[in-house]
């Protein structure tokens, strides 16, 4: 069977398990080193069986690694390393083949630096710092998660990566499947221009940029749902997907170009809290949360906002508004610089200057300071706003002085 078929298997079985609310610590285990971690696997897997806490089955099976116990085990096929507070797993396979090799490589160098950047955003929030190490699975493809469906609302063969419980992290190498590079061979078979090789080359560097990326992603889950704790992590009712998945793509700065659409949607309600009611009530909305109220009564008592429907139907409204306003400024400078190509009679560089101004002005006014700096504490954006704000008057003034100019600088008729 193949690895990431056999991951996929055991994470189903994990996933519809019955979990025991004794055994619901698995969910969330800390341990400070992998010897620990190990010994603790090794302890448990006699409980091992069909009724057996779906957190722990987890636990034993992204730690377990070649050489733990007895070969007829499947971890008896797993390389096990650590790196920093995490234990990462993945097929022994792996490292005889160049490509994955090089690229798990290449992650783990990445993964300290990506978790101390995090890090530092996630403390501006009040996130407390996380105990314990991360278990870390890496699989070849999103392939491996073909058969998880069952675990999340969008198709798993769109999503980069998965967080189970509150520590379990499951990563694919590539982000191409086995479908699409069929796809690519039959498209080749038809124009030779296509270059199969070349094409899947700049996939691959580019599953690597969306690998770091969703490492990141599932990072802030692991905090957030480490946060909380077991069994409040779970809870739906207090804690929605919204809030998970829109905490998730803003904290770790997803890309929106790629995000599906829901989640999306999610990033820009955090976005408009931000923007339009700042930083700081964002940071009492996350302590207070983390502290233990729940979603809703919190955007209540930090936002006055009535609950997911209130939230989501001012967030539209929010960036419809933004998206206005922005597509108005680029109409205008496009019509300011085709007057002057048409030498038209107009002081197009004044009025170009305060356009601009205006852009600036808009972009303060909707939390830019706050989105760029606001990690960096208040002082900064403070700063940040008096630098933003006397760039656009000095640019202002420039170009309505051009324009006040421009009649005098005429020549007269005779």
């Amino acid at each position: 069977m193949k690895p990431h078929v056999l991951l996929a298997v055991v994470l189903v079985a994990s996933c519809v398990g019955v979990v025991s609310a004794t055994d619901r610590d698995w969910e969330n285990p800390v341990f400070y080193t992998a010897e620990e971690a190990v010994a603790a696997a090794r302890s448990n897997i006699s409980r091992l069986n069909h009724d057996s806490p779906a957190g722990l089955r987890f636990f034993v099976d992204l730690t377990l690694g070649e050489g733990d116990i007895d070969g007829r085990h499947r971890s008896s096929a797993i390389t096990r390393e650590v790196v920093e507070s995490f234990l990462i797993t993945y097929p022994t396979a792996f490292v005889r083949n160049d490509v994955q090799r090089r690229t798990i490589e290449r992650f783990q160098n990445e993964m300290p630096r990506q978790r101390a950047v995090l890090e530092k955003r996630l403390a501006r929030f009040g996130y407390p710092e996380l105990p314990g190490m991360v278990y870390c699975r890496l699989v070849d493809s999103v392939d491996a998660f073909a058969d998880l469906s069952i675990a999340s609302s969008d198709k798993m063969t769109q999503v980069g990566g998965v967080t189970y419980y509150c520590r379990y992290i499951v990563l694919p190498l590539s982000y191409v499947g086995e479908e699409n590079v069929r796809e690519l061979r039959r498209s080749a078979a038809l124009n030779s221009s296509i270059d199969v090789e070349d094409t899947i080359r700049g996939w691959q560097r580019d599953s690597f940029a969306n690998l770091v990326n969703t490492f990141r992603h599932e990072l802030v889950h692991v905090h957030t749902n480490s946060a909380l704790d077991v069994p409040a992590y779970s809870d739906r009712a207090a804690y929605p997907t919204w809030f998970h998945e829109g905490t998730a793509t803003y904290l770790a700065a997803d890309p929106r170009s790629g995000l599906s659409k829901g989640y999306q949607t999610f990033q820009e309600l955090f976005f408009y809290l931000v923007q339009r009611h700042g930083v700081r009530k964002l940071q009492t909305f996350y302590a207070d949360v983390l502290g233990g109220s729940d979603v809703n009564s919190t955007l209540v008592d930090v936002y006055g906002i009535s609950g997911a429907e209130q939230l989501f139907a001012r967030s539209g409204r929010w960036h419809r508004v933004k998206d206005v306003v922005k597509t108005g400024l680029w109409i205008a400078a496009l019509a300011i610089v085709m007057a002057a190509f048409r030498g038209t009679d107009r002081p197009y560089i004044g009025g170009l200057q305060v356009l601009a101004a205006l852009a600036i002005g808009l972009a303060l006014a909707t939390g830019l300071a706050e989105h760029l700096y606001g990690l960096r504490g208040p002082g900064v954006v403070l700063a940040a706003k008096f630098g933003f704000g006397l760039v656009a008057a000095v640019i202002g003034v420039r170009g309505v002085r051009r324009i006040q100019r421009y009649p005098n600088s005429q020549p007269s008729s005779s």
